[in-house]
């Protein structure tokens, strides 16, 4: 298996990259209006500061590329965006024209998230068509410790872990591995088991009980290339269980290299669960609970990701679609992503409680596989507990001990991630009344 084969390309990308970066770290510096042309061709829009180009600005190149976002003293510095149309595409950090800090690059055909030192990938992970690499980097070829999971129809599922070097495992394991066959193809496979684990799922519900508040439970964890995601939600399912009886009232969804343990998390299954689930609760008494968890675009969007199989991502407004048609009139709905403050425009209600881990424009924390789960989970259902009698009560202890934990590992203001809450009118008059 070939497992660096874009390598070649992505360092030709590379030294365009510094050639334009050079551009801009030294052109950019001179004392040049607002809208000036630059040697290279390109032009700038936006802030300056004593010549410079400083705050927020927008340089555009003869060759289509764009830069949007932070200048300092004439580098690209901070947060920001650089595309080159139909090409590929970074967000993230800057450090004096560089790729640096935490990122993501993307081209039609491989996306790396991470962390970037000097224009290049330092650690995170590699996604492609064929698997999904999680480690470490050096000039754009895994390097390091690392693990690379793969699946596909010929050679099944496994994981190739150890120390690589220049893109090549060379101490370490190979498990997983199925001789070449050729079955039907294994996409198909899956979905078809999948129809059949989510049946299985489906069937086991009961009914409410008359005269009793029962709670409903979707968990959803929606990036399969890393475990924190099920570790989340599991986490998430033993919380409330504790404060109410979900036994075989609960739905788990979930993307996951182990495919078999539970039915994939698309937007089909979370719309044929949520729908289940609807049916067998009574209305006006019982709580919907939704917990969803992956990671989060800047557009709100939830990431779905299945190693070898492409899904669409779950966005607010997909969400909300869902949830127009059902009966139930009360909906607790937990979503732990960065960005998922976009959140609560699109599900607000007056029968909503919601809760989001992060502000509409800042990320969450805790999503890389080296914790045991989300900070905003991790706080809400083990630290503080979710609390229905106090709602506000239990959010600000939840926003403060995220805040600590923030301000522990030193991280500055402007990184915070601001959890955000929405309580509708007949949601706080129902938990009153509990």
């Amino acid at each position: 298996m070939v497992v660096a084969s874009n390598a070649p390309r992505i360092r030709t990308l590379t030294l365009l990259l510094i050639s334009f970066l050079g551009l801009v770290g030294c052109d950019a510096a001179t004392l040049l209006p607002p809208d000036a042309r630059l040697p290279d061709g390109s032009t700038y829009s936006g802030e300056t500061k004593e010549g410079y180009f400083h705050g927020e600005g927008v340089q555009e190149f003869v060759d289509g590329m764009v830069y949007r976002g932070r200048f300092s003293e004439g580098y690209w510095h901070g947060e920001g965006v650089l595309v080159l149309p139909d090409s590929w595409r970074y967000e993230g950090d800057f450090q004096k024209g560089a790729f640096h800090g935490e990122g993501r690059f993307e081209t039609d055909s491989d996306v790396y998230i991470g962390t970037f030192e000097k224009g290049k990938p330092l650690e995170g992970r590699h996604i492609t068509d064929y698997g999904t690499y999680q480690g470490e980097f050096k000039n754009w070829l895994y390097h390091g410790e690392g693990t690379f999971a793969y699946i596909n129809e010929y050679e099944g599922i496994g994981r190739m872990s150890g120390i690589w070097e220049q893109g090549e495992l060379v101490e370490g394991d190979d498990t997983g591995r199925q001789e070449p066959t050729e079955p039907e193809p294994l996409t198909e496979r899956i979905l078809a088991e999948d129809r059949n684990r989510l049946d299985a799922q489906i069937s086991d519900l009961v009914a409410e009980r008359a005269g009793q508040v029962d709670v409903y439970f979707l968990a959803v964890g929606g990036d399969g290339t890393e475990s924190v995601f099920k570790r989340d939600i599991q986490v998430a399912r033993r919380g409330l269980q504790q404060a109410f009886d979900i036994q075989n009232r609960a739905i788990t969804l979930l993307n996951h290299r182990d495919y078999d343990s539970f039915p994939l998390a698309t937007r089909p299954s979370i719309n044929t669960a949520l729908k289940a689930l609807d049916q067998r609760m009574n209305p006006t008494e019982d709580l919907l609970v939704v917990h969803l968890v992956s990671h989060g675009h800047r557009n709100g969007n939830l990431l779905l990701q299945q190693p070898g199989m492409e899904l669409p991502d779950l966005s607010p407004s997909d969400f909300a679609q869902m949830l127009e048609p059902l009966k139930a009139r009360r909906k607790l709905l937990v979503v732990s992503a960065c960005f998922s403050g976009q959140w609560i425009d699109a599900l607000k209600d007056s029968g909503s409680w919601i809760l989001t881990s992060a502000r509409k424009d800042r990320t969450s924390f805790g999503c890389g596989d080296d914790s045991e789960m989300t900070w905003f989970t991790k706080a809400l259902y083990q630290e503080v507990g979710l609390a229905f009698d106090n709602p506000n009560e239990t959010f600000e202890a939840v926003k403060s001990q995220i805040r600590a934990w923030e301000e522990e590992i030193g991280m500055d203001e402007e990184a915070y991630s601001y959890p955000q809450v929405f309580l509708g009118e007949d949601m706080k008059h129902w938990l009153k009344q509990r």
